[in-house]
């Protein structure tokens, strides 16, 4: 969960600590305008967090995947079209939806998991997405350095949250593999009063 915490936040910010060089240099939008597009991928974000407090309550695996998954699918799409404006900050708000709807339900796994240290484990989490946050920003800086330019940082940033599906399919299948041991162990222990009622 803390490795996802970390790809997640770090292919994130990654793309969005350099979005301003890839919003004016490459994708031709006027540098007054780019606090807006800044505004559109806030409210985003914030959707995003309610979406994720509510997803997290029914179906928080399938949820964290298909929105990891549609992260690193909006930061591909942002290196394709980076030469054109509206599709790029259109695809810059879709990220802070996608994104952050991940975060709260690695948070509440985190506390679940934790069962008697539900302190410590939200405490893991921020500072998981801290370290996300510091080590994409510094690779991205590195790319954008790098021949690639402004498109270095969506790069990088594809990468890492590509990435993150690995440990998010991980405690997907572990959760699976649990519940039907579980529900296998429920089956054998009725099986016997099923078989004791019928022969009476």
């Amino acid at each position: 969960m803390l490795a996802s915490a970390t790809m997640i936040m770090g292919g994130t910010l990654a793309t969005y600590s350099y979005i301003a060089p890839l919003l004016t240099d490459r994708a031709g939008l006027p540098a007054d305008l780019v606090p807006l597009a800044l505004v559109g991928f806030g409210v985003s974000a914030l959707a995003g967090s309610f979406l994720g407090g509510r997803l997290g309550d029914t179906r928080p695996y399938a949820a964290t995947l298909t929105a990891a998954g549609a992260t690193a699918a909006i930061l591909l799409a942002i290196c394709l079209a980076a030469r054109h404006t509206m599709p790029t900050v259109v695809l810059v708000a879709l990220l802070g939806l996608t994104s952050m709807t991940v975060n709260p339900i690695l948070i509440a796994l985190a506390v679940r998991f934790a069962q008697q240290a539900p302190t410590l484990a939200s405490a893991l989490s921020t500072s998981a997405f801290n370290l996300g946050t510091a080590v994409g920003s510094w690779m991205a800086g590195r790319a954008l350095e790098s021949p690639a330019q402004e498109l270095g940082p969506p790069i990088i940033g594809t990468v890492i949250a590509a990435l993150t599906l690995v440990p998010l399919a991980a405690l997907a299948h572990a959760h699976r593999k649990g519940r039907r041991s579980t529900e296998s162990s429920t089956s054998t222990t009725i099986s016997p009063l099923h078989t004791k009622e019928y022969s009476s």
